[in-house]
C-alpha cells in the first residue's frame, strides 16, 4: 500500500469511468441493385459522457496560507477537544491527541471533522501498547510490545486489527505506531526511549512484529506510522528530554535499519523519523536532516508519508532550532507533515499560528519552494485516500 501522491482522481475515493465510445449512425449507401431492399438504417441514441467528478482538493490552486496549515499536526488535550475546532476551522491540518479523555470523544472527535471541511483531518494518537496507549479506556488495552511479541506475528496483528476497529470507531484514523526500533533494555523513562516499547532486538523478530502490527492496523482502516527512523535503540537519551546520539550510521546499516527496510518492502505507507542525530549520516537530528531523507528515499525505496516527531522536543532546541526554524528546515529536508507540541501542550493553538506563519515567511523568501510544500500536502492527502490537484 505505498501511496503516491499524484494529481487527479485517487481510486481510494472515487470510481473511474470509461466514456462510452461516440455515438454512430449506420450507413446505408452501399450500392444495392433495385432488386435488392435497402437496409433500414440503426439509429443509436447517443450516450452522454460522465462529468468527472470535481477535484475535492485543488491544491494546485491553494494560497501559501492553505498549504501551510495543512501540513501541521498540532496538539490536541482529550480532556478539551473542543479547543482544537478554530485551529482546525482555520485549515490545520492534523491533530495529534494527548491527555486523559472526558466526555464523549466520538462525538468531539466528530465536530473536529466536520469543522475540517473537505481536507481529511489527519487524527492521530500514539497506540502502541502498554504504557504509551492514549485511549486505552476506550479501545481496550494491548500489552507492552516487547510482552505482546510474544503472541507471534499473527496474534499480534490480531490485537492490532481489534484495536484499530476501537480506534476507527472513534473516528481516529491514524495510529503512530508501531515502534520498529530495535532494544532489549529497560524503559521507557528518562534515559531509555524504548525499552518495552521495542518488539525485541533481534532485527528478524522486529520485523516480523512491526510489519504484523502495521497490517493488522491496515486490516482495520488505520494507518500506521513506522517509527522512529532510522532506529531509535541505541541512542543515548530520550530525545524528548535531552539530546540523543545513536550508534553511527554504518552499525545501524546492519541492524536498526533492518525493520524499516522490512517496512518498505511491505508498502507500508507512512514512517516517523526521529530526533536523535546518527553519526556519519548528518549532524543534525534526523527530522531535519536532508541525508536523511534520501537514505529513506532513495536507498529504501520508501514512497509514503514521512512525518516528523514532534518538533518540540528538547532535542531539537538543544540543537540551535525554534520551533519555526526547526519545522521550516525538516519540510525543505524532506519531511511531509510536521508534528508540534508535547503532552503538556495547552497553547495548541498558538503554536499552529505562529508555526504557520514561519512556513508562509520561509516560501516567500525563497527558503522553501512552494513545489515543497504542495508536494507534502499532496503526500498527506493522499495517505487519507483522498484526491489532489
Amino acid at each position: 500500500m505505498a501511496i503516491t501522491a499524484g494529481c487527479g482522481p485517487s481510486s481510494a475515493v472515487h470510481e473511474g469511468f470509461s466514456p462510452p465510445a461516440d455515438g454512430a449512425t449506420a450507413s446505408a449507401s452501399a450500392a444495392a441493385s433495385p432488386d435488392t431492399p435497402t437496409p433500414t438504417p440503426t439509429i443509436q441514441t447517443p450516450t452522454a459522457t460522465p462529468t468527472p467528478t470535481a477535484c475535492p482538493l485543488p491544491v494546485n490552486a491553494w494560497s501559501t496560507w492553505q498549504l501551510a496549515g495543512a501540513v501541521i499536526l498540532a496538539p490536541a488535550r482529550l480532556d478539551d477537544l473542543a479547543a482544537a475546532g478554530p485551529m482546525v476551522a482555520a485549515g490545520i491540518g492534523g491533530v495529534v491527541l494527548f491527555g486523559t479523555p472526558r466526555g464523549d470523544i466520538r462525538a468531539q472527535l466528530r465536530a473536529l471533522h466536520a469543522d475540517a471541511g473537505a481536507w481529511p483531518l489527519l487524527v492521530a494518537s500514539d497506540e502502541e501498547g502498554g504504557g504509551i496507549q492514549r485511549l486505552a479506556a476506550l479501545t481496550g488495552a494491548l500489552p507492552w510490545p516487547r510482552d505482546l511479541a510474544a503472541r507471534g506475528p499473527a496474534g499480534i496483528r490480531t490485537a492490532a486489527a481489534a484495536m484499530g476497529r476501537a480506534l476507527r470507531a472513534l473516528t481516529v484514523r491514524i495510529d503512530l505506531a508501531p515502534v520498529a526500533d530495535l532494544d532489549a533494555g529497560p524503559g521507557p523513562d528518562a534515559s531509555h526511549p524504548d525499552g518495552k516499547r521495542s518488539f525485541s532486538a533481534d532485527p528478524a523478530t522486529a520485523s516480523a512484529d512491526v510489519v504484523a502490527f502495521a497490517r493488522g492496523l491496515l486490516d482495520a482502516g488505520i494507518v500506521p506510522v513506522v517509527k522512529h527512523y532510522p532506529g531509535l535503540g541505541t541512542a543515548s537519551a530520550n530525545t524528548d528530554a535531552a539530546t540523543g546520539v545513536t550508534a553511527p550510521l554504518s552499525t545501524l546499516r546492519q541492524r536498526d535499519l533492518l525493520p524499516f527496510a522490512a517496512a518498505v518492502r511491505a508498502g507500508l505507507p507512512a514512517v516517523m523519523t526521529s530526533n536523535a542525530v546518527v553519526p556519519g549520516l548528518s549532524p543534525l537530528p534526523v527530522s531535519l536532516s536532508a541525508a536523511a531523507t534520501r537514505l529513506l528515499r532513495e536507498t529504501l525505496g520508501f514512497r509514503g508519508a514521512i512525518i516528523t516527531d514532534s518538533l518540540s522536543a528538547t532535542a531539537i532546541s538543544a540543537a540551535g532550532f525554534s520551533l519555526g526554524q526547526a519545522v521550516v528546515r525538516a519540510l525543505t529536508a524532506g519531511a511531509d507533515g510536521v508534528i508540534i507540541g508535547r503532552g503538556d501542550s495547552t497553547n495548541g493553538a498558538a503554536l499552529a499560528a505562529s508555526v504557520r506563519a514561519s512556513i508562509v515567511a520561509a516560501v516567500r523568501s525563497g527558503a522553501l519552494p512552494i513545489a515543497r510544500l504542495r508536494e507534502a500536502v499532496r503526500r498527506l492527502a493522499a495517505l487519507m485516500g483522498t484526491a489532489t490537484c
